[in-house]
C-alpha cells in the first residue's frame, strides 16, 4: 500500500511540474477529455461539435443588424454562464465605445438575473478597434481566466485573416477560451473553430399566460465548424437550470374572455355629417 501511495504522489507532482513547465515555455496544457469541450447538452448540436464547443479556440458570434446585437450579446453571455458552471476562474468583457453605444453597457442585476455573477466579470472599455483586439489578443494569454469576450461593431480594417490567426494561436496556447462577439458584421473569412450567425427568435408562452414574457430563444446558425458539418438549430435559455432546451413551436395566444356590454347603455349618437370649417367657394 505504501509504495503504491508514493507511486501516486510521484504521479500527481510530474503532472504539476508538466504543467508549470508548460506555462513557463507558453505552450497549451492539454485538458482532461471531459474537460477540453463546453457541451451544449443538446444532442444533435453536440454531435456536430463532437462534444461542444472547443475551450482552447476563437468562436464568433455575429448579428447581421444592430437591432439584433442584443441576442446575439445574450447567447454569449449563456455561453459564459455554462462555461462558469465548472471553473471558477472571472471572465474578462472588452467592448469598444461604437458597440457600448448601439447595444448599451452590461447591467449588473440582468446579468445576475440571467445566471452569470456579475462579481466574476470584468468589462474593459476602449475607444478604438485597435485597442479592442490589443486587450483581447493580451487577455487572451491569461490563464487566470475562463474566457475572454470581445465586442466590436462593422467591419474594422484591423479585423482581419492575421488578427484572426493570431488570436486563434493565443487561445490555444492558453487554453482560454475566445469569444468575439461582432455586431452587424457580414460573414468574413477568419479562422475561428466556429462561426455564429444569432437571430432573436419569438419567445414561447410559459403555462399558458400569454401576457407574460417568456424565455430568451434564439435562431442560431452555425455558418462555420472546423469538424464539417453545420446546421440551424431553434434554442431557447433556462436561466434557473443554467441550460439550453430546444425551443418549442411559437403556439397562438389564448383568447382572452370580454365581459359583455349591459343592456341599458345609451343609444349611440346619429351621424353628424360632413363638418367642414370653410364654406366652399362657389
Amino acid at each position: 500500500m505504501a509504495m503504491h501511495a508514493r507511486a501516486s504522489m510521484a504521479r500527481q507532482a510530474f503532472a504539476r511540474l508538466s504543467r508549470r513547465i508548460a506555462e513557463i515555455e507558453g505552450r497549451s496544457v492539454c485538458l482532461p477529455a471531459h474537460r477540453a469541450r463546453l457541451p451544449f447538452s443538446i444532442r444533435p448540436l453536440d454531435a456536430m461539435l463532437s462534444g461542444g464547443l472547443r475551450r482552447d479556440a476563437l468562436h464568433e458570434i455575429r448579428s447581421t443588424t444592430t437591432r439584433d446585437s442584443i441576442a446575439a450579446a445574450g447567447f454569449a453571455v449563456a455561453l459564459l454562464v455554462r462555461l462558469g458552471m465548472g471553473d471558477h476562474r472571472p471572465f474578462l468583457l472588452v467592448s469598444e465605445a461604437d458597440a457600448l453605444g448601439e447595444a448599451g453597457h452590461p447591467y449588473g442585476p440582468g446579468l445576475e438575473r440571467f445566471g452569470l455573477d456579475p462579481a466574476k466579470l470584468v468589462v474593459v472599455r476602449s475607444r478604438r478597434p485597435t485597442e479592442t483586439l490589443w486587450v483581447f489578443e493580451e487577455a487572451l494569454r491569461c490563464r487566470a481566466l475562463a474566457a475572454v469576450l470581445a465586442e466590436i461593431r462593422g467591419h474594422p480594417r484591423q479585423l482581419d485573416l492575421t488578427a484572426s490567426r493570431r488570436l486563434a494561436l493565443r487561445a490555444r496556447e492558453s487554453g482560454v477560451m475566445g469569444l468575439l462577439l461582432r455586431q452587424a458584421g457580414a460573414a468574413e473569412p477568419g479562422v475561428a473553430a466556429t462561426r455564429w450567425h444569432v437571430a432573436p427568435r419569438p419567445a414561447a408562452i410559459l403555462d399558458d399566460f400569454a401576457a407574460g414574457i417568456g424565455r430568451p430563444a434564439w435562431r442560431l446558425a452555425l455558418e462555420c465548424n472546423r469538424n464539417g458539418p453545420t446546421g440551424i438549430f431553434d434554442l431557447e435559455w433556462n436561466h434557473g437550470s443554467r441550460a439550453f432546451a430546444l425551443a418549442e413551436p411559437a403556439r397562438p395566444a389564448l383568447p382572452l374572455s370580454r365581459a359583455s356590454l349591459s343592456g341599458d347603455r345609451p343609444h349611440p349618437s346619429a351621424d353628424a355629417g360632413t363638418i367642414m370649417a370653410f364654406r366652399r367657394a362657389s
